[in-house]
């Protein structure tokens, strides 16, 4: 699994001239709001699955697995939010949808 660039420590390295800060994908949690409560799996996890047949289903906020700190949204890459930015960059063909085999069956 890739590393996802952190956006404030992006800012950071821009500034002293260093490289960039990642963070890996198993030490980012996503918040993710269902009508049956609120579930945190890891931004691993979250790319591997996706939001399964509840097509609505996003991250609405990040923290740090290892020590709670809230982390911006920008860690999770455009791909993977499935919000309206992410769905319309995957409708222009910006990049490929992540979970095509959830479009399929939505379908069906």
């Amino acid at each position: 699994m890739p590393s996802v660039r952190y956006g404030l420590a992006q800012i950071y390295a821009d500034d002293v001239g260093r490289e960039e800060a990642e963070v890996r994908p198993e030490d980012v949690e996503v918040l993710i709001q269902h009508n049956f409560g609120d579930l945190w799996p890891t931004l691993a996890a979250w790319m591997k699955h996706g939001p399964g047949p509840r097509v609505g289903l996003r991250p609405v906020a990040a923290r740090s697995r290892l020590t709670g700190e809230e982390l911006p949204l920008s860690v999770v890459p455009l791909r993977y939010r499935n919000d309206a930015e992410s769905r319309a960059a995957i409708e222009r063909g910006e990049f490929t949808d992540p979970w095509p085999d959830q479009a399929t069956e939505e379908q069906s």
